[in-house]
């Protein structure tokens, strides 16, 4: 049977896992307790496994790739086992240094044909960026924006 440690290595050679994910690993694998804490503890010591690192390179692929919103994120981190103090630290961090209005921004560049004054086609935009884990506070303000700036724009064309 290959060792703890080797199998970790391996696991963790393909991407970044949390401490939990990888005990969890372990454990599936048959390993007995002392050798998972054991190994856990060399992969820390080393600095192969970082759960605070991971969080924010998770965020940061959350907000830029995935387009998530604070609470969707969160909810996936805590789901992977990260401690929620660290968690908080990380998205507030990351958040801090982020401009407020990514939602019109999606909202504009996704949804810039869509129709404001159809109540359905609100209520589509609202629920896509809810499933992406965005206050409704917040969804709120991007279509209140979205359709002043359209209305600004409906104007300018009419005085042409």
């Amino acid at each position: 049977m290959i060792s703890s440690r080797d199998y970790a290595l391996y696991l963790i050679e393909f991407r970044d896992r949390t401490e939990k994910e990888l005990r969890e690993k372990l454990t599936a694998k048959g390993y007995t307790e002392e050798q998972i804490e054991d190994t856990v503890e060399f992969l820390k010591n080393y600095g192969y496994i970082d759960d605070k690192r991971y969080a924010l390179h998770f965020i940061s692929d959350a907000i830029n790739l995935k387009k998530w919103g604070k609470i969707r994120i969160r909810t996936e981190l805590l789901r992977k086992g990260i401690d929620r103090e660290t968690v908080e630290f990380s998205l507030e961090d990351a958040f801090s240094k982020i401009e407020d209005d990514r939602v019109f921004s999606i909202m504009e560049k996704r949804f810039s044909d869509s129709d404001f004054g159809n109540m359905k086609e609100r209520t589509r935009i609202f629920n896509f960026f809810m499933r992406r884990g965005f206050t409704p506070d917040e969804i709120k303000g991007a279509m209140n924006k979205m359709s002043a700036f359209r209305d600004i724009d409906t104007d300018s064309e009419v005085t042409r």
